[in-house]
């Protein structure tokens, strides 16, 4: 289910306060208007009713959209951070396991269908909007935001290997679709000016996608199946394990 309600908030602009519906967890099967509220952020842009002047609100929520099996806890506050990975990771590694592979005790039909059902799901924190959005995009896409991570850090070393006569060095990636022509890209950001780089996923990418499912599979199925928070650092960790030389083969070809 859904969890909203009316609270008190505090305009940034003007300091008068006004009620707005603060979502503590979205179900978007409970509540569909919620899908596409989300994507646009307007579920959470509160517009003060003295001043007129918008705002975005950041307060915690978790995401559930049921009919793809996905969680995604939104935690903007550092001080929630720790306590909501660990509980995240936990119940991702109760819901993975196999509870009966060792016991050999048999359950009713409807408890196997809820343990197969749970098993499905992937759960994420972020802790932006931005990566909230991006998080959706990647899933929507039918894509794993694992590997998408682990291709942006590879493409990004290849970025600045074909880009180092202007100097470019990655700051950040993301992964965007353009909402007219449905193209998917990833967008590399320069460290030291707004340019950016852009890489066709349906050109370029994808083969780089699928290769790092078959290189980085053991990792993926293996150690890092129940990570939470799959970003930038969490893949440059995996390529460090894995070995840096094989990553940059597997985009030497890409760009």
């Amino acid at each position: 289910m859904s969890d909203v309600a009316k609270q008190m908030i505090s305009c940034p602009y003007c300091n008068r306060t006004a009620y707005f519906n603060i979502w503590n967890s979205i179900n978007t099967k409970t509540h569909p208007e919620t899908y596409g509220q989300v994507r646009n952020l307007s579920l959470f842009r509160f517009c003060c009713p003295y001043c007129r002047q918008t705002s975005t609100i950041k307060n915690s929520f978790l995401y559930h959209q049921m009919e793809s099996a996905l969680m995604i806890y939104y935690v903007p506050e550092e001080e929630e951070l720790e306590d909501t990975q660990k509980l995240l990771e936990t119940v991702s590694a109760e819901t993975h396991q196999d509870n009966n592979a060792s016991t050999g005790i048999s359950t009713a039909p409807e408890d196997r269908l809820l343990e197969n059902a749970l098993a499905r799901y992937r759960y994420r924190i972020v802790r932006t909007h931005e990566e909230f959005l991006e998080k959706l995009a990647i899933f929507d896409s039918g894509l794993d935001d694992r590997v998408i991570e682990l291709a942006k850090v590879i493409l990004g070393a290849e970025a600045e290997r074909q880009l180092s006569g202007y100097s470019f060095l990655v700051k950040d990636a993301f992964f965007t679709i353009n909402t007219e022509t449905k193209e998917r890209n990833l967008v590399f950001l320069d460290k030291n000016s707004s340019r950016t780089a852009t890489v066709s996923f349906d050109q370029s990418v994808a083969n780089v996608y699928n290769r790092i499912i078959e290189r980085y599979s053991a990792a993926l199925e293996g150690p890092h199946k129940n990570d939470t928070i799959i970003d930038r650092n969490w893949a440059s960790d995996i390529l460090k394990e894995e070995g840096k030389p094989q990553a940059a083969s597997d985009a030497s070809t890409s760009l």
